[in-house]
């Protein structure tokens, strides 16, 4: 499990849990930006909590980090408290000054970027792996070249070509490295996300009757909510097992990416499976934007495309396994000593 005890974690639940109630994700999607919450995690320092110490920040181990990020994708928060978290984590391996306010972060390939939490964020990190360099941006210095509605984050396409760097420093991170961490904080939010949603649809179909009982007497209920259930276990096992990975590497990151990547494909292939049950027992109750649930859902289809989905990185592990030897993944399972392969 990932741990939610630490005392950021547990900073981070009292904070979402007093200031990101239902209402709050309904709001931010009708325009009413949750700025109270956002004030409140960044006076609590937690953006700052993987940057170390001779930059301002705490550097704090990333599984006590992985507890907060967990509450907040349970709480369906509307503000970019994981991206921040990266984007000042890259500027940190950068020997860049963090900025103040909310941030962004996206993975170069040309001058068009993805960026979650497009919208409002106020600064956009860039990491470019063919330059081995990391760029920090203005949002606001950025054309937007195409939304993607389906993220309740407002993920947008934002085109930095006549842009010019706020700061901008080489780096010796690796891609391996940055995609490693990005795709465990992807998988800790979609566990999250998917234990919240089957929560939910527990809660759903015990309080709501058919013929005289309850919806969760009936078999073929219980059957769809089993399924979903064993699938959010094992989405949640995976994040956990990469979210380990990374606190054991948390000095040469790229050393987790398989379990990173092992943790996309798992999760990923878990989305369909717990998506269409936690609708479909809800009946029409689990289509209309009033009802919270599909603050997960849709969080669940677009992180599960971010980055490439998971026949993505099942063909990219594909290929590394294919040219190794018996020996490097016999290691490799027994012993998670991935890096030899």
């Amino acid at each position: 499990m990932i741990n939610t005890e630490g005392m950021i974690a547990e900073t981070a639940a009292k904070i979402f849990t007093d200031l990101c109630g239902r209402e709050v994700p309904h709001e931010a999607e009708a325009g009413h930006y949750p700025q109270a919450l956002w004030d409140a995690l960044q006076e609590n320092g937690l953006p700052l909590a993987w940057v170390s110490e001779e930059n301002g920040g705490f550097d704090v181990s990333p599984d006590e980090v992985f507890g907060a990020i967990w509450v907040s994708a349970q709480a369906a928060s509307p503000v970019p408290f994981a991206e921040t978290l990266i984007a000042n984590w890259l500027l940190d391996h950068a020997g860049i000054a963090i900025p103040d306010g909310p941030s962004s972060f996206a993975l170069a390939d040309g001058d068009k970027v993805i960026v979650p939490f497009a919208g409002v964020a106020e600064h956009v990190v860039i990491y470019d792996a063919k330059q081995n360099v990391i760029a920090l941006y203005k949002r606001s210095d950025a054309a937007t070249d195409e939304a993607y509605p389906l993220s309740p984050d407002a993920d947008g396409k934002l085109d930095f070509s006549n842009a010019a760097p706020i700061a901008k420093s080489s780096t010796n991170l690796s891609r391996r490295a940055v995609e490693a961490l990005v795709l465990t904080v992807r998988a800790v939010q979609m566990a999250a996300s998917m234990e919240a949603a089957l929560n939910l649809s527990i809660d759903y179909v015990s309080d709501r009757e058919q013929f005289g009982r309850p919806l969760s007497k009936f078999q073929a209920i219980q059957h769809q909510l089993a399924v979903a259930a064993s699938e959010s276990a094992a989405a949640t096992m995976a994040a956990t097992q990469a979210a380990s990975a990374m606190a054991r590497h948390a000095n040469d990151p790229e050393q987790a990416w398989h379990e990173a990547a092992i943790a996309k494909v798992q999760i990923g292939h878990s989305v369909e499976a717990v998506t269409v049950p936690f609708h479909q027992v809800h009946g029409a109750m689990g289509y209309t934007m009033e009802y919270d649930l599909h603050h997960y859902t849709r969080r669940l289809w677009a992180w599960r495309d971010a980055l490439g989905n998971e026949h993505h990185w099942s063909r990219r592990l594909g290929a590394e396994l294919a040219v190794a030897s018996p020996d490097q993944i016999w290691k490799g399972v027994t012993t998670g000593a991935w890096q030899a392969i």
